[in-house]
């Protein structure tokens, strides 16, 4: 049986088995990491590293921000909320991905293989819950310019 490390990733919805999982980003969808219980820490920060991966062209400018919501995603999504504004639930007419908040964090590609960005997002808004939302709004390279994308969470308690 392989070993499970006791951390679950913020982008991939499971466990890490190995601790080397990742999430591919490229592909213009909003990627929304699992629910994260936030409600009794403090100085909270999402560490997220962004490998370049480059064959040929440059990934799209990568945005990430913050959600936070009194309640679990399993109890209803349409009170998640973007720090900054913006946020919240799939429009369920159009299905179009959650709103970036007016100034979500923008890392610019370098278009160099292997480059890696180390992006920290810290909040002291206080709420019961936070999601990391990550999404690269244009990829004109998607099949061969991508992000690598692995995040973890810091905080007091």
């Amino acid at each position: 049986m392989a070993k499970i490390i006791q951390v679950p990733s913020i982008v991939l919805p499971q466990v890490w088995q190995f601790g080397t999982e990742t999430e591919t980003v490229a592909d213009l969808v909003t990627h929304t990491s699992i629910d994260i219980p936030v409600e009794s820490l403090q100085e909270k920060v999402v560490h997220v590293m962004a490998v370049e991966v480059v064959a040929m062209g440059v990934p799209g400018n990568l945005l990430c921000w913050i959600e936070t919501s009194p309640v679990p995603s399993t109890t209803s999504t349409a009170y998640y909320s973007a720090i900054g504004g913006g946020g919240g639930s799939l429009d369920p007419v159009t299905g179009l991905p959650y709103i970036p908040p007016t100034v979500p964090l923008v890392e610019a590609a370098l278009g160099v293989n292997g480059t890696v960005h180390s992006i920290s997002l810290p909040w002291e808004i206080h709420s019961a819950y936070c999601r990391l939302v990550v999404q690269t709004p244009v990829a004109p390279f998607a099949a061969t310019a991508f992000w690598i994308l692995q995040a973890v969470v810091s905080a007091k308690s």
